[in-house]
């Protein structure tokens, strides 16, 4: 079950490998911590380099030949240096007959002097990407509600609390653990065809008409940024073509609407919340193509995708107030206004009011 051609994988500081016998004298170490023996509860109340090199050749191996445990581990991203374990375990297949999702628990640690650099929030990350590519659908995580730092990690990489139960931890303790859960959803299949539109992903010859459209004083009047210059396309062009799935390490989607070929302008959808699955949408259309309900077509496909594909729960949108087009597309979508704020934000040397249009999964 577990796709090892699926690693290394790297975000940020860390890097996601297999558990080497180059490892065992860090690892060892670093489950010697206070912090790791009071919160990791660890199957074992002491390691030693010898314990894990025979942990190594015996239940790692196993358990990633047989795809019941994968023991990985979080490395710094430059040096390669072991910083962390995370461990992908309990899983359990998806059930054809009982259509129940393949799931499994991950849990994870760092080494005291490898903190404070985000690799828990990264490998945890890493660890969800891995797991998606394994097929796995919900991966679940337990913590003690005194270990906070776990819990700000899980929760800002999309995991939500299911409460608190007692229950047995792998250090076979019986504890309080809060529970937490991720739904995976796999990759939208891109491009998106609508009637009219193909939603594609970024590519780097779009430099060329992003820099026309976005550089425009008259397109930018009622954004939040200046108008691009050069150097401003390349880098938002940059950002744009590492955002490819909203469940990705980007938590964000965007797309190049074309038509017949042509670009058009481009539609966006970004995680404000991802444990609460709360999204927010952004759409943008050049003036020479405005008119013909480009942007509308687009914006409905990207509602499905969020709503369809990424089970959203609510998808929002915001504008500057002045913005009578978009705010009429909103409508036109089926998205209700839900606010209107009033002086809420200084922008391009004045303050500027803020319409939130919304939209829930249950609206149909």
């Amino acid at each position: 079950m577990f796709k090892l051609s699926a690693l290394p994988l790297e975000l940020g500081n860390a890097r996601l490998r297999t558990l080497e016998p180059r490892d065992a004298a860090a690892f060892a170490a670093g489950t010697e911590d206070e912090e790791v023996k009071k919160f990791a509860h660890l199957p074992q109340p002491h390691y030693t380099p010898e314990s894990v090199l025979a942990m190594i050749s015996g239940d790692v191996t196993e358990g990633l030949s047989i795809g019941t445990l994968a023991v990985l581990a979080l490395a710094d991203r430059v040096t390669d240096e072991f910083a962390g374990s995370l461990v992908i375990f309990d899983v359990s297949p998806q059930n054809d007959t009982a259509s129940t999702r393949a799931s499994a628990e991950l849990g994870f640690w760092i080494s005291a002097r490898h903190r404070g650099r985000g690799l828990a929030g990264d490998g945890i990350e890493l660890g969800t990407q891995f797991a998606r590519a394994c097929g796995i659908d919900v991966l679940r995580a337990r913590t003690v509600p005194e270990n906070e730092a776990s819990l700000r990690a899980l929760t800002g990489r999309g995991f939500a609390e299911n409460g608190t139960a007692r229950s047995t931890a792998p250090s076979s303790e019986v504890l309080d653990l809060v529970s937490l859960e991720r739904t995976l959803v796999p990759p939208p299949s891109l491009p998106l065809k609508t009637g009219r539109l193909t939603l594609r992903k970024h590519r780097s010859s779009d430099a060329c008409w992003l820099s026309d459209v976005y550089g425009d004083d008259a397109f930018a009047r009622y954004l939040l940024h200046e108008p691009w210059s050069l150097e401003d396309t390349q880098r938002e062009l940059r950002i744009r073509m590492d955002q490819p799935d909203l469940d990705g390490s980007a938590r964000a989607i965007a797309l190049v609407i074309e038509h017949e070929g042509t670009p058009v302008g481009d539609v966006s959808l970004t995680y404000t919340d991802p444990a609460r699955r709360v999204v927010e949408i952004g759409w943008a259309i050049a003036p020479s193509a405005a008119g013909h309900g480009f942007a509308a077509e687009a914006a409905r496909a990207m509602l499905a995708l969020a709503f369809e594909h990424y089970r959203a729960h609510r998808v929002v949108a915001q504008m500057d107030a002045r913005n009578t087009a978009s705010a009429a597309l909103a409508r036109r979508i089926g998205m209700r206004r839900e606010a209107h704020h009033l002086q809420d934000w200084w922008n391009k040397g004045e303050w500027t009011d803020t319409l939130v249009y919304a939209r829930l999964a249950t609206d149909g």
